[in-house]
């Protein structure tokens, strides 16, 4: 399970004086999907593979209900791949234009959280 400095309301990561400040519950591996899926596809220096091909997606498609599947199908093996996510359930996606708003719920060792996911945000 990842470990991750903890953030206030704003999402300024906050300082911390030893390890054991560092968060790794439910809420800490919700924060490293949400950090994930905000990472976009070419976006890192050093790996220019890593990050999410959400927009990619997108900028193909006009979202018919075959492609919101295929999105949801991606996104949902995606969050699966975060450390810490033991699975990934109750999955729902709705678009509207070009616009798409994705929820589940992540389950995780310590427990399980609603999760939502919307493009543009």
């Amino acid at each position: 399970m990842p470990r991750i400095r903890p953030s206030d309301d704003t999402g300024d990561i906050l300082p911390v004086l030893s390890v054991s400040d560092l968060s790794n519950d439910t809420d800490a591996v919700v924060r490293e999907v949400t950090l994930r899926l905000r990472m976009l596809t070419g976006q890192w220096w050093e790996n220019r593979n890593a990050g999410c091909a959400i927009i990619d997606m997108i900028r193909e498609s006009r979202m018919t209900e075959t492609d919101l599947q295929a999105l949801s199908s991606y996104l949902s093996t995606y969050i699966a791949q975060t450390a810490g996510v033991i699975d990934v359930r109750d999955i729902s996606i709705f678009a509207s234009g070009r616009q798409f708003l994705y929820s589940c719920t992540v389950i995780t060792d310590t427990g399980s959280a609603p999760f939502e996911y919307s493009y543009p945000s």
